[in-house]
């Protein structure tokens, strides 16, 4: 533990995420909120995802967690990204990801790029990618699109068609990939983004996000 690491937690404690108890490890949740917001599963995907070959969540996108996420995204909150780490750690399938090449973030917009400072798919998933598959930032955004969250679900899959793209140098041939993003509604960004990656011949897409609406 550095000397930093020493200072800041006597000075700033760490604490449970949800209820606030003091706890050993900054981003560790006490047991018992740790069973309250932990609902990994497998995600039911619609008949119109069909790039995307499956999808995992680990927590329900309500109460905490959505506070949490929002607080990352909107309020610059990215230390809190710590807490996300010690879900992913506790992903319960890691046979189901045995054959990954590389985990590959969904692309955030240039302008919310510049307005936040930060893209919060990377601050989550890339220090846990890191330890485990390669990290790696091939996807771009082509053209501007609306944000998904206050569109119409019927809308948000023509919102997203043929927006994402692989960077010039990319190469995913017979790759199988993790496709991480934050939070899965419809599915229709992880879509898109899962038809760039097949177009330029991945293998396989999974997808993984932390948190999920859907059943």
């Amino acid at each position: 533990m550095s000397l930093l690491t020493v200072i800041a937690d006597f000075f700033y404690p760490p604490t449970c995420p949800s209820c606030g108890v003091l706890m050993k490890r900054d981003g560790d949740w006490c047991p018992s909120c740790l069973a309250a917001v932990w609902h990994p599963r497998r995600i039911n995907r619609s008949q119109q995802l069909k790039a995307l070959d499956a999808c995992y969540c680990l927590a329900d996108y309500d109460g905490v967690m959505r506070r949490l996420i929002h607080a990352i995204k909107y309020k610059g909150r990215e230390g809190k990204c710590r807490a996300c780490r010690v879900l992913l750690d506790r992903f319960p399938w890691p046979e189901r990801l045995k054959d990954i090449d590389m985990v590959v973030p969904v692309p955030l917009a240039p302008e919310k790029m510049k307005s936040r400072g930060f893209n919060q798919v990377e601050s989550l998933f890339k220090e846990w990618a890191d330890d485990h598959y390669r990290w790696a930032d091939l996807l771009q955004r082509l053209r501007p699109t609306e944000a998904q969250w206050h569109l119409p679900r019927s809308q948000r899959s023509e919102n997203v068609h043929r927006a994402f793209g692989l960077r010039e140098t990319a190469d995913v041939r017979d790759q199988h990939i993790l496709l991480v993003d934050d939070i899965f509604t419809t599915g229709a960004t992880l879509e898109a983004c899962a038809k760039a990656l097949k177009r330029n011949g991945a293998a396989e897409v999974i997808g993984l996000v932390m948190a999920s609406g859907a059943p």
